[in-house]
């Protein structure tokens, strides 16, 4: 479940436009690193790219509000930091369960949000 309130302080602070194209690129963002993540753990890989990766997922999913992601972020993180790869293979594991649901529920939000600003801005007008 999205951080409503972060979310939603985007939306005052920038308005709802600039706050829902935000929140597209994070979406857009945060897919290329679960990809990234997906490979590593299929394929293998350098274990600081999936640490950067890891980081960057932390402060993204934190800025919009995903908290749980940011927290599953976090931990993938200090594991590659532990550089046990069965600790990583497990963390790679609870991050793929929880990221990708996290920041789609923050996209879906925000997505809603905008819909029925739309939606209001067009019944004011129609009066």
């Amino acid at each position: 479940m999205p951080n409503l309130d972060i979310l939603r302080q985007h939306v005052e602070d920038l308005g709802i436009v600039s706050a829902h194209k935000l929140v597209d690129m994070f979406y857009t963002d945060v897919q290329k690193r679960i990809a990234f993540i997906q490979d590593y753990q299929e394929n293998g890989g350098e274990q600081k790219e999936l640490h950067l990766n890891a980081h960057s997922l932390k402060g993204l999913c934190r800025t919009y509000g995903a908290d749980q992601a940011g927290e599953a972020a976090m931990q993938l993180q200090a594991a590659c930091e532990g550089d046990d790869e069965t600790l990583i293979q497990e963390k790679i594991q609870l991050a793929l369960g929880i990221i990708p649901a996290d920041s789609k529920a923050c996209f879906v939000f925000m997505n809603t949000l905008k819909e029925n600003v739309e939606k209001d801005d067009a019944g004011e007008h129609e009066q």
